[in-house]
């Protein structure tokens, strides 16, 4: 996978080629997190000539968007490729990531995308400029001939000193994604929905909260957090108590069947107080 970096002020490209996999995350990870950290307004990831991501891969997309979310900034990615599109979709990933195509990004990537922009690895393994990312280092020159030696004082050539080739270095171990990567990948998905439901429910929008718990229940139905928390929205409007008492029943079925109590407390106390009211 080749990987080139653009910034323009506040605003990072990144356009990795290739295929999102394992072993190439790492370096996905150190070329994004060290400049996303510095307080971008925006990171564009294009995904235009990515022909494949795996679990790893949706891994670092999502832990890349939570680092984003932590310093205010947005994740944005461009133009993923049909095979990315569907693997979005497919891991249900697609709702948590602003995705632009069409004219609008071939607008940004028009103006982001200038020589001048290009980032390239320094000596201490960070990004600076100037120089091309994608153009590897140039061969030392060799060193010059020495004169040819007239036959008469020609030396029988000394033996070629044997080459001994180094050991290859081990490969670096595995990041946290492979451990799991696929259920990482979806629990920070679950994560990230039910913090901007939050949010939304934190200025009144019980509806958009409603969506977003909607969401994070669509990853993993049997979350207990988000279904605790979207009964209670469901309870701040009259219309939607049916759906409260319906949402803690659920919660209750759950907690009875995983012996946690202290959840089946809480289901039975809430629809009491319902069905006093109803």
């Amino acid at each position: 996978m080749e990987i080139e970096v653009y910034q323009q002020h506040s605003d990072l490209l990144v356009q990795p080629r290739g295929r999102i996999v394992l072993e190439h995350c790492e370096r996905l990870k150190s070329a994004c997190l060290p400049l996303i950290t510095k307080g971008l307004d925006q990171v564009l990831l294009d995904l235009s000539k990515v022909d494949f991501v795996d679990s790893a891969g949706l891994g670092v997309l999502v832990s890349l968007k939570m680092a984003a979310s932590k310093v205010k900034s947005r994740i944005i990615l461009l133009q993923p490729s049909k095979p990315v599109s569907d693997i979005l979709y497919i891991s249900k990933l697609d709702g948590i990531f602003d995705i632009l195509t069409g004219p609008e990004a071939d607008l940004l990537k028009g103006q982001i995308m200038q020589p001048r922009n290009k980032l390239t690895p320094g000596a201490g393994g960070g990004l600076s400029r100037p120089s091309v990312a994608s153009i590897p280092p140039a061969a030392p020159a060799a060193p010059p001939a020495s004169p040819p030696v007239p036959p008469a004082q020609a030396q029988p050539a000394a033996p070629k000193p044997a080459v001994v080739q180094a050991a290859p270095e081990p490969p670096p171990p595995p990041p946290a994604e492979a451990v799991a990567p696929a259920v990482l990948a979806q629990r920070e998905a679950v994560e990230e929905h039910c913090k901007r439901a939050v949010e939304h429910m934190r200025r009144a929008e019980y509806q958009e909260s409603v969506t977003r718990y909607k969401m994070a229940l669509e990853l993993d139905p049997e979350y207990l957090p988000a279904l605790n928390n979207l009964a209670i929205v469901y309870e701040k409007l009259p219309s939607w108590h049916s759906l409260a008492v319906e949402t803690w029943e659920t919660v209750l079925r759950i907690s009875r069947e995983r012996g946690d109590q202290k959840h089946v407390d809480r289901a039975q106390r809430h629809l009491e107080n319902l069905r006093k009211m109803g």
